[in-house]
């Protein structure tokens, strides 16, 4: 009995999961195309500095960061996090196993999910892709997939790769989902 409804429960939510991976699937070209073009911005990073707002209104029709004139900077973005509780959910650190696995949970589920640092004013901010972690040596843990741009280091933006490739310290990143 206890096996037919962990069956029942799995193909209840097998169709919120696909909804999440047809989310991303059907905005694989334009995530592509702006991580691609942030990586060859030059010395105007404005495509960087708008990716994360202009992506989560694509993906997940999340406005909040974006306005007519401009989209939010990482760190202010970072501020809006912390201080809207009522939409934005702190779910711990990148150095629990435990957090970074709610936020593949809670991503493949079709929620948005951020990480995020802001460093001496220098914030970075990936979003949490569906998927399987990945091994991090340097952090030690299973990593979600993410997608982020770099304003920093154009570059060194990317898409579909550990979040362990945007920061350096695990402790230092905090791990947000979109409550709405």
């Amino acid at each position: 009995m206890r096996i037919l409804r962990l069956q029942l429960l799995l193909l209840a939510l097998l169709p919120l999961c696909a909804q999440a991976e047809d989310t991303w699937v059907s905005n694989d070209s334009y995530l592509r195309g702006a991580i691609k073009d942030c990586a060859a911005a030059g010395p105007d990073r404005t495509v960087c500095r708008h990716f994360t707002g202009e992506a989560l209104v694509r993906l997940f029709g999340i406005g909040d960061f974006c306005t007519e004139s401009r989209c939010l900077k990482a760190v202010e973005i970072e501020w809006e996090l912390r201080n809207t509780p009522d939409k934005w959910g702190a779910l711990g650190t990148a150095n629990s196993q435990a957090v970074l696995d709610k936020a593949r949970e809670l991503s493949a589920s079709g929620k948005a999910v951020l990480a995020v640092q802001n460093n001496d004013d220098r914030g970075q901010i990936g979003i949490i892709m569906p998927g399987a972690a990945v091994p991090s040596g340097k952090w030690g843990l299973n990593v979600p997939i993410a997608v982020a741009a770099r304003v920093d280091r154009p570059e060194a933006s990317f898409y579909g790769k550990g979040i362990n490739w945007l920061f350096s310290d695990p402790a230092h990143v905090a791990i947000y989902v979109h409550l709405q």
